[in-house]
C-alpha cells in the first residue's frame, strides 16, 4: 500500500465521519422523542452508538476509498454502485425514524438495507473481494442488531 492508497482513504474516512457527524446532529435532536419509546432489553446505553457507528463508518470509508480505486476493474463498477445504494439507504434511515417518527417505515427500510448489504457482501465474496468483505461485514452485523431494536419498537409501540 502506497502513500497515495492511505492518502485516499483518509480523505474518505474525514467525508464518512462528517456525514456521521451531521447524523449523530439530526439524532440528538430528536433523543426525547426516542426515549419515549419501548426499548428491547437489549438496547445497548446511548453511549454506545455513537462509538459503534464511528468504527462502522471508518472501516466503510475504507472499503469506499477501495472501491473508488477499483471502479474500473471488472465488476468494480457494479460494487460501487451497490455500495453507493446501501450508503443512500443506510444514511437514510435516521431521517426516516429520528425526523420522520417513521418506526414501522424505518424497520421496513433497514430491512431493505439489510437486503442490499447482504447482496454485496455475496457478490464481493464471489467476486474474491475478501478485504472489502471484511470491512462491511461488520456494518452487516450490528445492521441487523439495529434492525432487531428498531422491529422490537415497531411491534410494541
Amino acid at each position: 500500500m502506497n502513500f497515495k492508497t492511505i492518502e485516499k482513504a483518509v480523505i474518505w474516512v474525514v467525508g464518512f465521519l462528517a456525514v456521521s457527524a451531521f447524523i449523530g446532529q439530526v439524532t440528538s435532536a430528536n433523543m426525547e422523542w426516542y426515549d419515549t419509546l419501548p426499548k428491547s432489553p437489549l438496547n445497548p446505553p446511548k453511549w454506545a452508538f455513537p462509538i459503534a457507528w464511528t468504527s462502522l463508518y471508518i472501516l466503510l470509508a475504507i472499503a469506499a476509498s477501495r472501491f473508488w480505486m477499483q471502479r474500473n476493474d471488472p465488476y468494480g463498477k457494479n460494487h460501487l454502485t451497490l455500495f453507493v445504494i446501501y450508503m443512500l439507504f443506510n444514511w437514510a434511515w435516521s431521517f426516516i425514524f429520528f425526523t420522520g417518527h417513521l418506526v414501522t417505515p424505518g424497520f421496513i427500510w433497514i430491512v431493505i438495507s439489510d437486503i442490499i448489504l447482504t447482496t454485496l457482501i455475496i457478490i464481493l465474496w464471489r467476486h474474491d473481494r475478501r478485504i472489502e468483505t471484511a470491512l462491511i461485514i461488520p456494518t452487516l452485523l450490528w445492521s441487523f442488531f439495529a434492525a432487531y431494536l428498531n422491529g422490537y419498537i415497531a411491534f410494541n409501540l
